[in-house]
């Protein structure tokens, strides 16, 4: 898939996950996540835990087996050096604005329907449904999580 040509997002052809083994896995690290808050003030909008950090794997990787056969899958297709389990807590919005690295691929493992990416007059929602998903984060976004539980995601970016 050529990621130049990613207006906003789109499904990353090439691999579904298994949603259950990939649950499992975040089930069995999900107490190493850490609070985020946003910018400095007391808002909390997600918590992370990072699997990579500038091509460095956490020990826990080794914890899960499943995750850790998909990121290598994935290394060998395209481009990242971070990987990071997103919890975005309920009723929470984060704010306005671009990324660096340009694409983050996003692997939904748990969503509701009241959770959206936002791109200028555009929504998107991605279930968790086994797909992964290819995200511009070059263009100014924001996600939303309306929805009375967690949204969780495993991201690969580079950043």
């Amino acid at each position: 898939m050529n990621t130049n040509y990613i207006p906003y997002i789109d499904r990353y052809n090439g691999i579904n996950v298994n949603l259950s083994k990939i649950k499992f896995d975040y089930e069995v690290i999900q107490d190493k996540m850490t609070d985020v808050t946003n910018h400095g003030n007391q808002v909390l909008v997600q918590k992370k835990f990072h699997l990579m950090w500038d091509n460095k794997y956490s020990p826990e990787i080794d914890l899960i087996p499943y995750t850790q056969d998909i990121i290598d899958f994935l290394q060998k297709r395209i481009q990242f050096n971070s990987v990071t389990y997103r919890n975005v807590l309920p009723n929470t919005c984060y704010n306005w604005h671009t990324d660096t690295g340009g694409i983050c691929y996003h692997i939904p493992i748990i969503t509701n329907n009241a959770c959206f990416f936002v791109y200028e007059h555009r929504n998107f929602r991605m279930p968790a449904d086994g797909s992964i998903y290819v995200v511009n984060t070059e263009k100014e976004h924001t996600f939303i999580n309306a929805g009375s539980e967690p949204r969780i995601h495993l991201t690969l970016e580079v950043h």
